[in-house]
This record gives C-alpha cells, structure tokens and sequence, in this order.
C-alpha cells in the first residue's frame, strides 16, 4: 500500500521546469490532478495569459525619434514637390515619370491589356447607368453647408483654396510695389469678390483667370504662418497653381484641349500623365503641401511614427506590410475626408430617388432662393419660393409610383438629409419664434450624421485602405495572428478574473459553515498534523524520507468512515475534482486565496506524507 499511495503523487520537481501547467497522471485506474488550481480559478504559468500580460508591456519606446525623423522627411518632401512645379512643368522630375511611363504603357502586350480592362469598366458603367439607385447615389446627392461642400469637392477644393491664397499673396505683394492699379490685380479683385467664398465651386474659373490675366506667373510669393514661429515659410508662385491644375484634371480624367494636326481638340489624360496625376494627389495626402498648406504636417507626422511603430513590432519579415498596412488605414482618416463627405452626400440624396435629373437640379436652385430670401427678409419673394419649392415636390415624380424598397430608400434618405442647412427652409428674418425649432433640426442633424461617419463610414474606410496596403505590400498573417491571440488572452483573463470573483464569494459562506459544524478529529490525528503544519515550507519532502521511522506513525490511526465523509465546500460550488479525496484526511478547507504555489505544493506533500505515516502504521 505504501508503494502504491507512493505511485500516485505526481513529480513536481520534473513536471514544474519542463512545463507551463502540470499534465494529469492516472494510476491504478485513478487520475490524479496535476494542475495546481488557484482559489481564484486562474491556471498560473499558462503561456496565453503569459501573452496577454506581455501585450500591456512597454514596447521599448522609440516613437519621439520615429516621429522627429518623419517630420524633417515631410517637411524636406513638401518643399520637393512643390518647388519642382513652380517652374516650368516640361523641364520637372514628373514631365519624366509621364514619358517613361507611356514608353512602358504604349507596348502592344500593355496595350492590350488596357484595352481589355478600359472595355470591361466601360460596360460596367453602362450597365450601372440603367440602375435607378446608381443614378441616385452618383448624380442626385444632396448638398450640406459650405464647409461640407468644399471638404467633398476633394482635391479640386484644396487645390482651389490654396489658388485664392496664391492670388491674395499677389495681390499684396503688386499692392505694396506700388502696382495697385495694374490690369492683372484689378482682374483678380474682381475674381476674389466672386468666388472667395466658394473657392471649391470655382477651381475652373480659378484657373482662366490666372492664365489669361497676363501676370507674373514666376514671382515667388512667401508667407510665414503664425504656427511656424518664423522659422517654416509657405512658398508659392501662381505658375504651380496652374501645373498643380493639370495633374488634378489628369488624376480626374478630364479632357483638356491640345493641338493636333494644326487643330484645337479635347483629349483625354495618357497613361503616364493620370499615374503622375494620382502620384501627386497620394502625396498631397501625406505632406498635405500640394494643395493645402503645411499645417497638418504634424498630425501625419504622428501617423507615420504609428506606422513605423507598428512596423518594429511585427514579425520577422512582416515589417513592410505592416508599415504600409497601418500607413494606409491612418492616412485615410484625413486623405479621404472628400469620400467620407461625399458618401453622406449620396445617402442623404436616396431622398430623391425615381426624381428626374432636371427636378432634383430646379429643388436645389428653388432650395437655394426660399433661404436667400430668408437671409434678406423679403417675405414676398420667400413665400414664392417656397410655393415653387412645394410644386416640384409634388410633380417630381411625375406620376408614377415608388416600390416598397424604393421607399424604404426614401425613407433612409430623409433622415440623413434631416436638418442639411442647404435642404431646410430656413425661417424667415425677423420671425424671431421659428428660430429655435430650426436650431434644433439643423443641430440634431449634424450630430447624427457626425456619429455616423466617425462610427461607420471612417472604419469602412480605413478597412479598405489597409487592405489595399496589404494587397500591395503583402499581409502580416503571423503578427495578426499574434495580435489576435493578444486580444483572446486578454478576453480570457478577464473572463476566469469575474469567475474567480463569483466562485471566491461562493466559497467563503461554505467555508465558514463546513469549519463550524465539522467534528473535532482525534487527538492522534491532531498530533500527527501538527508538526507538519509548523514545518518549513519546501522541505517536507526531504523531512519525509530522513524521517521513515515517524514516532506518530506507531500510533495507530483509523480511517473515517466513508459514510461519514462530508461534501468539500469545492464540490458544494459544483467543482470536480480530477482525482479521489484521500479518506485518511477528512474534509478539506478551501485554499487561502494569498496562498503562493510553493504552499500548494506543500500542502500536497504534506498529505502525501500524513498518508504514507498511517500506511506504515497499518503495515506494522
């Protein structure tokens, strides 16, 4: 029996440097635990939770130098690309990247293959023409304020800002020169006065003007911003505007006239001049010195050190997706502001679906004069307005009738277009009580639809756009896995954290009850055990083979009864125990939750020796 009881304690000496939790053993047709539980129901040493207290760790810093290094990078990168415009664009770096280009794409093989793919979309395209919600999404979107508009109209909008501000910057520079009166300021004065304050409705315009208003196209135009202490400079000449100009109608498609055989004709951009058009609009998102000045070159200084930072964590040969993986996704939330807008746009356009083209353009314009004449005050002219406004919603339709989904899509419609400042009537001036039920609208609309673009619309996007770096510079599988198994580990942990909350409040009443009503054992049994409670920690083992010839093993022991055996306050919380209580020692208290693991091994051994003390005693 003394082999026996022997045999079934497990090696801890063995199983605790060579493993991360302790395997189960079964001997003699019984298994006996080997995993010590804690009270709080949290496997120590478990190599996920290893992981997961790993992932809260420092990662070794590092981001300040990424991000002055990024900044210096930026900054020397902004001034490149917009000095390299400010001459003349046939002599730039880009004139090069064109020609090359078109050199690769005019062989017969790329030739066919554009071919191909340029048939392909243009049947698609005509095929989403005949679908009554494409038309609605793409060409009856509903118009927000001002500032909405100028961030939708995209690059054109920058590019258009940045050209007022070139012209003003003229303007004073031939004002101060004492040239106030000349042609070419009187000319844009005029300009000014017209589109300032849509500059974004105007870009075409923008640029006529400059080109036919005979000015200095070559005169550098400096500005120090205020945030630039002195140091940064803004530096411009209108001949970029106007280089800048062409690569945005590149990047777009649009057609520009071009003499060909002694005749003026519309030609569409080549392959090298819309693959510049769209290198230039990617880097105007990342120095944001294209169009639209210097000023948030910090923030993607930032995004760029994340990026770098994300990088150095990843796996071995990982790091180049995971940079541009995480470049792309924050690079997004500002490079594609226009799209964010231009999606609430068409959603809220759904309003008007099965509407002619024609009605949805006179409810804009008749939209546009009920709120002119509200800003003026003039009643008359404001209720002619609205009457006309009423009239093409009631004929928009023009008879027929909606489908249930098309109405479920004008329902949609009508709520993110609720409180659009451009698409509701505003009241009239001097009508002081509507004010307020106005405020309410147009305040709880933009709410709404802010909550819903930093909900739904930016994580959509910056989805794509990492899986779009991902596609391009290949995906870290293994530093996703690791990560998601970060995220699981912490999930875990959090999860046995609340159970071993509930099963500690479990236990404590069961405890204190079992300890009360439990019969005081043998004084024999009491001698036995109180030695090996005063023993040091981590020597009974060693005490247990000097000590065979035990005094207290000459007394002799009975077993309690098995029917006398009461439940453990573990198996009264429904915990199952993997091997067979030792009936020589009774009832178990449950561990003190401050125990450490060394005192759980004890107290393991310390049974161990108590059984093999009796053993000895019923073998003599």
């Amino acid at each position: 029996m003394s082999q026996n009881i022997l045999s079934n304690i497990p090696n801890y000496n063995v199983n605790y440097g060579q493993n991360y939790g302790y395997k189960a053993q079964q001997t003699n047709g019984q298994t006996f635990s080997a995993a010590p539980v804690s009270s709080s129901g949290i496997i120590e040493n478990n190599p996920i939770l290893k992981q997961a207290a790993k992932a809260k760790e420092n990662d070794g810093g590092g981001f300040f130098s990424n991000f002055l290094i990024t900044l210096a990078g930026m900054f020397g990168l902004n001034e490149f690309l917009n000095r390299n415009l400010q001459g003349e664009y046939d002599k730039t770096v880009l004139k090069k990247m064109e020609n090359g280009i078109d050199k690769i794409a005019n062989r017969p093989n790329m030739q066919k293959g554009i071919n191909f793919l340029s048939n392909k979309k243009s049947q698609l395209k005509n095929w989403l023409e005949t679908k009554e919600l494409y038309q609605t999404l793409i060409n009856k979107q509903s118009l927000g304020g001002s500032v909405v508009e100028s961030q939708a109209a995209g690059v054109r909008g920058h590019l258009a800002s940045r050209a007022v501000d070139a012209i003003k910057k003229y303007v004073d520079y031939q004002t101060k020169a004492g040239n106030a009166n000349s042609a070419e300021v009187q000319r844009f004065k005029v300009l000014l006065g017209r589109v300032e304050k849509e500059s974004y409705k105007h870009l075409d315009e923008i640029a006529k003007t400059i080109k036919n208003s005979g000015a200095q196209l070559d005169l550098p135009l400096t500005k120090k911003p205020w945030w630039g202490l002195g140091i940064i400079k803004n530096k411009v000449n209108l001949r970029e505007i106007l280089n800048k100009y062409n690569l945005v109608n590149n990047y777009k498609n649009v057609a520009q006239p071009v003499i060909k055989n002694g005749a003026r004709v519309l030609q569409k951009p080549s392959i090298g001049q819309r693959a510049v058009g769209t290198f230039m609009r990617t880097a105007e998102c990342i120095t944001n010195g294209m169009f639209g000045g210097k000023g948030l070159v910090l923030l993607q200084s930032v995004f760029i050190a994340m990026a770098l930072q994300e990088a150095r964590k990843a796996e071995k040969g990982e790091k180049t997706g995971s940079f541009f993986g995480a470049l792309f996704e924050q690079m997004s939330y500002i490079g594609a502001i226009g799209l964010q807008m231009r999606v609430v746009n068409a959603l809220a356009g759904l309003k008007f679906i099965g509407w002619d083209k024609s009605k949805h353009s006179a409810y804009q314009a008749a939209m546009k004069a009920v709120n002119d004449a509200a800003k003026s005050g003039n009643s008359a002219a404001y209720n002619a307005a609205k009457n006309t406004l009423q009239t093409i919603k009631n004929t928009a339709l023009n008879g027929k009738k909606l489908t249930f989904f098309q109405k479920m899509l004008k329902g949609l419609g009508n709520i993110f277009s609720f409180g659009r400042l451009n698409e509701t009537i505003r009241p009239l001036k001097g009508v002081k009580a509507s004010w307020i039920p106005w405020a309410l609208k147009t305040g709880l609309g933009y709410v709404g639809r802010g909550a819903f673009v930093f909900m739904v619309v930016i994580p959509v996007i910056a989805s794509i756009a990492k899986n779009i770096g991902y596609a391009i510079f290949g995906k870290p599988t293994k530093t996703i896995a690791r990560e998601k198994a970060k995220e699981e580990a912490e999930k875990l942990a959090a999860q046995q954290e609340q159970q071993n909350i509930q099963q500690t409040q479990t236990q404590q009443p069961a405890a204190t009850q079992q300890q009360t009503s439990q019969p005081a054992q043998q004084p024999a049994q009491q001698a036995v055990q109180q030695p090996q409670q005063s023993a040091k920690p981590g020597n009974l083992l060693d005490k247990m083979k000097q000590n065979q010839a035990n005094p207290v093993a000459s007394q002799t022991l009975q077993p309690i009864a098995s029917t006398t055996i009461k439940k453990t306050p573990e198996e009264d919380a429904g915990i199952k125990r993997s091997y067979v209580p030792n009936a020589y020692l009774g009832t178990e208290n449950p561990v003190n939750p401050a125990s450490s693991r060394s005192a759980q091994i004890d107290e393991v051994l310390r049974r161990a020796d108590i059984a093999e003390a009796r053993a000895r005693a019923l073998g003599a």
